[in-house]
């Protein structure tokens, strides 16, 4: 049986994402033109929603980024590496028994194997910090990892599931996995 544990939980309260980008919903030319001129900005897509309305979606340039009122850098820092010793001490355990296979692992996630027969390693819990069982009553049976978030999976009964499978499809790679192969 695989588990994939996750400590996102932890990161989520004072994470520094001011460069995201934004939309607005624009109606006329000239907050367009506005948009346009803000050399703080960049511009990243003008969708027409109807024949009167736009969706602007832009971000800040990186030499014009404003921190928000919540965001501390203090707190960030050591919620993260607070989060990440964790989830090591969590690899470290898996990777230590003999009978448990540590398959996948990133910055706040990881995938492993232990037999059906046997307790799961790690404990879970609800609270800030506790890993979480991200499939909870499901099995996966397949998996492939190409790279850091970019990993596929079949759950049973045959449900695929895909994290950032875009990446494999943006090359015309096609997956099957009854065969284990990648054409």
């Amino acid at each position: 049986m695989l588990l994939f544990g996750c400590i996102s939980r932890y990161l989520l309260s004072f994470r520094l994402r001011n460069t995201l980008s934004k939309s607005v919903i624009i109606s006329s030319p000239n907050e367009l033109i506005e948009f346009d001129n803000n050399k703080s900005i960049e511009i990243q897509s003008v969708d027409k929603l109807t024949d009167n309305t736009a969706l602007l979606t832009y971000k800040p340039k990186e030499e014009f980024i404003i921190e928000h009122d919540t965001s501390n850098i203090v707190i960030s820092l050591w919620t993260t590496s607070a989060a990440r010793i964790r989830l090591l001490k969590a690899m470290q355990k898996v990777a230590g028994r003999f009978d448990c296979n540590l398959l996948y692992g990133d910055t706040d996630s990881i995938l492993f194997s232990y037999p059906k027969n046997m307790e799961c390693p790690l404990q879970t819990g609800p609270h800030l910090g506790d890993l979480a069982r991200e499939y909870a009553g499901s099995e996966i049976k397949e998996y492939v990892g190409g790279a850091c978030k970019a990993l596929i999976y079949v759950n049973k009964p045959s449900k695929l599931n895909c994290n950032i499978c875009k990446l494999i499809f943006a090359h015309h790679k096609i997956i099957f996995f009854s065969s284990n192969r990648i054409i």
